[in-house]
């Protein structure tokens, strides 16, 4: 995951095109740019929606959204109960340090009872919370970080942050802190998938 190529609307999703028919919600990170750069030359009857993935995922699922790069954990979710359909191979992963995903931690692993999550994100919130429990064996209760928020704003032992945030914290004041993609493939020597692209089931697989 990477830097934020625009920042997310506090009052909903930022539309960047206006005259469009399909609706396509991609991650406000830089990683994503790659995904989407000439959907507007190809496809310029298309609407790009850039937002947090907690929120494209929210937007898929509601119906505001055509096709979205949504958490994978969600992806899988919604393909479960058949309200979402995988529609590429193409995706937001690592193998290895991501950089962008990282925990932050006040004391050592074991004593950690309290974890903040950041709230722009599903699946690695997931990822942490899997991290401890098999790593550590610990199950620390949760609050979510708002997305304006910093490590200073959270009295909690350890926090989870994405994106931007997780670029720019320091871990000053914090002794222990891991990067969530080098941690899961040292431990399971696999690549992790964040988002993966995913359609409502009633649209065309053709489009």
């Amino acid at each position: 995951m990477g830097f934020s190529a625009d920042a997310p609307e506090t009052t909903g999703l930022a539309l960047e095109m206006a005259d469009s028919t399909l609706k396509i919600g991609a991650v406000c990170y830089f990683n994503t740019v790659p995904l989407v750069h000439c959907l507007p030359q190809v496809a310029p009857e298309v609407q790009i929606v850039k937002d947090v993935p907690s929120r494209l995922s929210q937007a898929l699922e509601a119906g505001e959204l055509d096709v979205a790069l949504v958490p994978s954990i969600e992806a899988l979710r919604l393909c479960a109960a058949g309200r979402g359909r995988l529609v590429s191979d193409y995706c937001i992963a690592c193998r290895g340090p991501v950089r962008s995903v990282k925990l932050f931690s006040r004391v050592d692993w074991p004593q950690v009872r309290l974890l903040a999550l950041d709230e722009g994100s599903r699946t690695s919130a997931a990822l942490a919370k899997i991290l401890l429990a098999e790593l550590f064996d610990i199950r620390p209760a949760t609050v979510p970080l708002p997305l304006g928020a910093t490590l200073d704003d959270t009295t909690a032992d350890a926090t989870m942050l994405i994106g931007d945030r997780a670029f720019a914290a320091s871990p000053e004041g914090f002794p222990y802190w891991c990067d969530l993609g080098e941690t899961w493939y040292r431990w399971q020597r696999l690549p992790f998938v964040f988002a993966v692209w995913t359609a409502r089931p009633e649209v065309d697989p053709a489009v």
